[in-house]
């Protein structure tokens, strides 16, 4: 990381590939940066598949209010890929429309439990209501409307749950 951040606050990285987006009132832009990975010794034998070290820096103004942010990632793929910009964005699409359900329809960020092997077990079955609901033709608009009605109503519920 502080091989990456170094070259990259010298100004002697690369960019690799530049988006613009403008949606939903706010415009975006992400330059994506990447270097051939130089581990130390001790990491490289950790991680012998790490090829190149990315750095997202993301330039956003929404409600007439600007800010950045970088993120870093590392990659088995090498250097200059075109692709990595566009897989790391579809890893963010995804894991934001997850995490967004399991917050909202779940209230997963409010959870209270704590007992060992509990978070990981309540956290799986989640995920796996989540699917069900997700897969479901039920004729509600939403995941969230999906989960209150069977809660409500046993027989909903059998057609989430068992495709009754």
């Amino acid at each position: 990381m502080e091989q990456f951040q170094a070259i990259f606050d010298a100004g002697k990285e690369k960019i690799v590939s530049e988006i613009k987006e403008k949606h939903h009132g706010r415009s975006e832009e992400r330059y994506i940066f990447q270097l051939k990975a130089k581990l130390p010794e001790e990491l490289a034998k950790k991680w012998p598949m790490v090829r190149s070290i990315i750095a997202v820096e993301r330039h956003r103004v929404s409600n007439g209010k600007g800010s950045v942010d970088t993120s870093y990632y590392i990659s088995s793929m090498s250097p200059n890929h075109k692709l990595l910009g566009h897989y790391i964005r579809q890893h963010w699409r995804i894991e934001n429309s997850q995490h967004y359900v399991l917050d909202v329809v779940f209230k997963e960020d409010n959870s209270r439990i704590t007992l060992d092997g509990a978070v990981e077990n309540i956290a799986l079955f989640r995920r796996f209501v989540m699917n069900m609901l997700k897969q479901c033709n039920c004729g509600a608009p939403s995941q969230k409307v999906k989960l209150k009605k069977a809660g409500w109503n046993d027989d909903y519920r059998a057609r989430i749950f068992f495709g009754l």
